[in-house]
């Protein structure tokens, strides 16, 4: 916002004579004389604690949720009140009021707030981590099922990416969950998009640093007697039987370091001493992405690798049912759990997992020796999915896949022994996070045998990937392309993939690509900036005791000059000077590119090189709208057609001046990346919140072109965006959350028109 916006101060005793001068008086904008204080910088804001976060947003919520003021009724039902005069004749000053005036705190709630977006900032310090390990969150207030940001789901299997610590698994506040930035806030209502909270989280701690304190090793164990015990651990702990429960554990798999002088009997005493164990530096470590796709452990053709594993499994299921077990409240579960170190809790996570999805047989041989068999409970389950996600993106080989998956022809190899990925899903142990998009789609490209080997190189080790097969491109949630592209029509998103996108000539007829792409040198939130969002993007402004009529205005779309002259007329890719070695990526892998789209407008040619990964965020749905804007929250007006393209330095006008760009042209990317970060961080001494001083609100509406478009734009700059559907969304509450997220962009659209559908976009291949 503004310089001297920041923090909005909300003690109306506070002297005026010490406000900054605002901006609009600053460049000469007559204003009219206000009661209201201009937005300040204030120096604290008091932090609302987890404890008391909104019972909305998942909270133990001591304070009670304050739902919008509703409008008052009239005294007859023959005379509209205020608001519904207002809303259907979307005229400010509402009738009945004149410019000159001020209303009182009822009224503004009434007129101003009522069904606007509001938006809440928290954080939290990660335990047992180094100190300035924090955790990042944004919440809105009154989210539910039909006002959300966020994509649903197309299948419960998907939503295994995201795995709550805590309450029921059908919770999804972002706090709970393992993973974070919380997967279940991944993907936006729009493809391409992300939603508020996962924006924010992602400036949080992501992989914070793990700590190996322990040294006690377990007991050496055969793998047949591990998978014994795996097996009678499926009913459950003997928790009847305190005397066996600890005869086991510390006569078979750990020592009891105090078994002369006080046995540890107690359940808080095992599981302290269970993670004692897990806590030596020679287990696997899940929290690592690489170490995440479990198949590569307990389907390896490695013996000691394989039997490593299932030590460290069943450990984790020793520990994981004793938490569990039914002498344990919710409370102490729950404190417990989130206090756990992040390698114990992902050992957790991976013990749930296999006590949901995965069941042992034992059996005998003629030769009296045991053998022990998997059963994949989830299987179908997971084909249904598979199904689902191969429907949506139009996949254009859907019979072979559908005879692959059936599983008549004995001579096929059963689906789930096709790869690692395939067994990771079709036997549903399936970590949270980011790998879940790629198990499933390198299942779907297993079970397409008209693939070859040429795709096998998708992994989440490198999310900014994508492939052309046949006719049709599709890309990872995690590449600009995709991102851009989502806006298109006839394009879907589900489980973090985007497509079917349109083809390229510059790429061969199946072949994967990896997607050079910069991090843009945008502000980064610190705790300071989270802690503010819902102060400094109050509806109001700065709380008074009366609010001027004239210190607010109606933000609106032009919805009739609208454009339809811009078309994609070519997505382009150019190979990068420098490509991997042959030796390190293995024969066949995927070169990396530039990719870039050609869009035709009015017999021109405008091109837009897709150089920076930045985010495109849905807009959270407002109600009876639209609404005010206080005019404190600067903004400009820009139609995608008239005048967008020629805007090449917004980060200036913005008021970003502190972030020189690198040149994309001559950094590799990983250059690229640490040289942004460190541009950003050590050039800005402002918060983030202070250095958006003003947003640049495109008008992309009309064909679904016009908002690729602006994605390009945004991509080619460095900016990421609000996305608002004008359907949902006004343009006061879009351009309030742009602030609230630090971002200097939103982009209006309509998410295309009706009679677009899939023309254009190839769903058979050839």
């Amino acid at each position: 916002m503004n310089s001297d916006i920041g923090r909005w101060e909300r003690n109306p005793r506070e002297s005026k004579e010490s406000w900054a001068q605002p901006q609009y008086l600053q460049q000469g904008r007559k204003i009219a004389r206000t009661r209201t204080s201009p937005v300040i910088t204030r120096t604290r804001v008091e932090r609302h604690a987890s404890r008391e976060r909104p019972s909305s947003s998942g909270g133990d919520a001591l304070l009670p949720f304050r739902p919008p003021v509703p409008p008052r009724r009239a005294e007859s039902y023959s005379h509209p009140t205020p608001l519904e005069d207002f809303r259907n004749s979307r005229r400010w000053p509402p009738r009945g009021y004149t410019s000159d005036q001020a209303l009182n705190p009822r009224e503004a709630e009434d007129l101003i707030c009522a069904g606007a977006s509001t938006f809440k900032g928290y954080w939290d310090e990660i335990p047992n981590t180094p100190p300035g390990h924090d955790r990042f969150y944004a919440v809105m207030d009154a989210e539910h099922s039909t006002r959300t940001d966020r994509a649903e789901f197309h299948h419960a299997a998907f939503r295994d990416i995201s795995l709550n610590m805590t309450g029921p698994a059908e919770s999804a506040f972002p706090w709970i969950s393992l993973e974070q930035p919380c997967m279940a806030y991944c993907f936006g209502k729009s493809p391409g998009t992300t939603t508020l909270n996962f924006r924010v989280s992602k400036f949080g701690s992501i992989l914070p640093v793990t700590k190996f304190a322990g040294s006690v090793k377990p007991r050496k164990l055969k793998l047949l007697v591990i998978l014994d015990r795996l097996q009678q651990l499926e009913t459950g702990l003997e928790q009847d039987d305190p005397e066996e429960l600890y005869r086991y554990l510390y006569s078979t798999l750990i020592e009891d370091p105090e078994r002369f002088k006080n046995p540890h009997y107690g359940m808080e005493q095992q599981i302290a001493d269970l993670i004692t164990v897990l806590t030596h530096p020679d287990w696997i470590d899940f929290t690592k992405p690489k170490n995440q796709v479990v198949a590569k452990f307990f389907d390896s053709l490695d013996a000691s690798r394989k039997q490593h594993f299932f030590h460290q499994l069943l450990l984790s299921v020793e520990l994981y049912l004793r938490i569990h077990s039914t002498g344990h409240t919710e409370k102490a579960k729950r404190k417990l759990l989130l206090q756990l170190p992040p390698k114990i809790a992902w050992d957790l996570a991976v013990a749930q997992r296999w006590l949901e999805n995965m069941s042992i047989s034992k059996s005998r041989t003629s030769s009296n020796q045991s053998t022990f068999s998997f059963e994949l409970r989830s299987k179908r389950r997971q084909k249904e999915a598979i199904r689902a996600f191969a429907l949506i993106l139009k996949w254009p080989n859907m019979d072979e896949v559908d005879y692959v998956l059936d599983e008549k022809d004995r001579k096929e190899k059963a689906v789930e022994d096709r790869s690692a990925d395939t067994m990771s899903w079709f036997s549903g142990v399936i970590l949270p996070g980011v790998t879940l998009p790629w198990l499933l789609m390198n299942s779907l490209v297993d079970c397409d045998r008209e693939t070859g080997d040429t795709l096998k190189y998708l992994t989440h080790v490198h999310p900014e990937s994508g492939f052309q097969y046949r006719a049709n491109t599709y890309w990872s949630y995690e590449c600009i392309v995709g991102k851009v592209l989502g806006a298109a029509r006839g394009v879907n998103q589900i489980a973090g993939w985007i497509g079917p996108c349109i083809y390229t000539p510059d790429l061969k007829r199946t072949e994967c690509v990896r997607v050079r792409q910069a991090i843009p040198p945008e502000p980064v939130l610190t705790p300071k900036d989270v802690d503010s969002i819902a102060v400094r993007t109050n509806p109001l402004g700065p709380e008074e005791t009366s609010y001027p009529i004239e210190d607010y205005e109606l933000p609106m779309p032009d919805l009739e000059d609208v454009t339809d002259v811009i078309r994609m007329e070519k997505l382009s890719f150019a190979p990068t000077k420098d490509q991997p070695s042959s030796s390190r990526m293995g024969a066949g892998a995927p070169l990396t590119f530039d990719a870039a789209i050609i869009f035709a407008c009015g017999g021109e040619s405008w091109p837009m090189r897709l150089r920076y990964d930045v985010d495109f965020v849905t807009a959270f749905p407002c109600h009876q709208g639209p609404h005010m804007l206080f005019y404190d929250f600067a903004y400009k007006a820009v139609k995608v057609d008239d005048g967008l393209v020629d805007i090449h330095d917004w980060s200036r006008q913005s008021g970003c001046t502190n972030s020189s760009r690198p040149s994309s042209s001559i950094l590799s990317p990983s250059t690229m990346k640490s040289t942004a970060l460190t541009t950003t961080n050590k050039s800005s001494n402002e918060l983030a919140h202070m250095q958006v001083k003003k947003v640049l609100a495109i008008e992309a509406l009309g064909v679904s072109d016009n908002e690729v478009f602006a994605r390009a734009w945004c991509a080619h700059w460095g900016h990421s965006a609000i996305v608002a559907n004008i359907k949902e969304t006004c343009m006061a509450c879009a351009i309030r959350e742009a602030y609230a997220a630090c971002i200097a962009v939103v982009i209006l659209t309509e998410g295309g028109r009706p009679n677009e559908k899939d023309e254009g976009v190839n769903i058979h291949g050839y």
